[in-house]
């Protein structure tokens, strides 16, 4: 592989450029290249250390969580070096690789929780953190919902400060990023609008789906979020691109720009769904709203059947995870709905 592929294109650039240029390229040709014997050598490394020189520790428990750790590891390693490439090429294709094995890990783990008793399943979660699996307060937003209480003089607006908690910036940023990921107007309101009377159907469950104001919460925080994330998609669908190679920008700032512009998207599609333009393209779009109010109501019913609170780290990383997964899978339903 050496000789054929990577040896061919390093002397090119050497004839072409200085010592300095030559190295910088270097680096960057085996930055692009699989290195999937160097992953399995050092993997193969991994191993024989622990095998042969680790000392032995007689915890079954604690075995049991690095044994599991360590085969979760060496599935997304070795998944990395051999899955094939999604449709999304910034910053790095080995991103976008890596995110998919970890919805493969997160899938089997959902899974295997399925076959669990509720008992069993909350005690899976306090071996992550023994904090969780306590049955948590819910705060109802409904009862009292003045906007000035004239009741309460040294505070009359007490009911607003009392409601802005951290569900207010998530609902904005939420829905910023969603519009990022569904880049359509009507889907977004539409999905917002269902989540809310989601909410009124399910607060006899959870009480703080309990909203006199929902009306304002979908339209101030969840619109907010859709017309900023819409401005966002209108200056991308405006933007030019530029990726000349790094080394044949002839200015710093340009090069700066370039190497910034790595972390930004490769090139960018709007999305127009026709939704009823077809009796397949209208199920898959019930199905995408399907899939994300449930992924919704989720972060809810995991405080309400698991104890997890909404703000735990657990809760945040499956967040942000759902939100590199949910990019990858809209760009790929949007492909499969629109290429032949």
């Amino acid at each position: 592989m050496w000789k054929n592929h990577i040896w061919p294109e390093l002397v090119k650039i050497w004839g072409k450029s200085g010592q300095f240029q030559f190295w910088a390229r270097y680096n960057i040709v085996l930055f692009k290249r699989a290195h999937t014997l160097t992953v399995l050598f050092v993997l193969v490394c991994a191993l024989v250390y622990v095998a042969v020189f680790e000392p032995v520790r007689d915890d079954t428990l604690y075995n049991t969580k690095r044994g599991i750790v360590a085969c979760v590891l060496s599935f997304i390693l070795l998944g990395v070096t051999v899955t094939p490439d999604t449709l999304f090429k910034r910053p790095h294709p080995v991103v976008w690789r890596f995110t998919f094995c970890c919805s493969i890990v997160y899938e089997l783990g959902l899974i295997f929780i399925l076959f669990q008793t509720k008992s069993d399943a909350i005690n899976i979660l306090r071996h992550i953190d023994p904090k969780l699996g306590v049955p948590l307060e819910e705060k109802s937003y409904g009862g009292n919902c003045r906007i000035y209480d004239h009741e309460v003089p040294d505070d009359p607006f007490h009911n607003i400060w009392d409601k802005m908690d951290l569900f207010v910036p998530t609902h904005f940023l939420g829905w910023y990023l969603k519009t990022l990921v569904l880049r359509d107007w009507w889907l977004c309101t539409l999905m917002s609008i269902m989540f809310e009377v989601l909410e009124y159907t399910l607060e006899h469950q959870l009480p703080n789906f309990s909203e006199l104001l929902w009306i304002l919460d979908a339209l101030v925080c969840n619109g907010l979020g859709i017309y900023l994330g819409l401005q966002t998609l209108h200056y991308f669908s405006m933007k030019t691109y530029h990726w000349r190679g790094l080394w044949t920008i002839p200015t710093y700032k340009g090069k700066l720009k370039r190497l910034m512009g790595q972390f930004g998207p490769y090139t960018w599609i709007d999305f127009d769904w026709r939704s009823t333009s077809s009796l397949g393209r209208w199920l898959g779009t019930l199905g995408i709203s399907l899939v994300f109010l449930l992924a919704e109501l989720n972060t809810f019913y995991l405080k309400f059947v698991m104890g997890v609170p909404p703000e735990h780290y657990l809760n945040l990383v499956r967040l942000f995870l759902y939100l590199l997964w949910g990019a990858v899978s809209m760009r790929e339903v949007y492909q499969y709905f629109d290429d032949p």
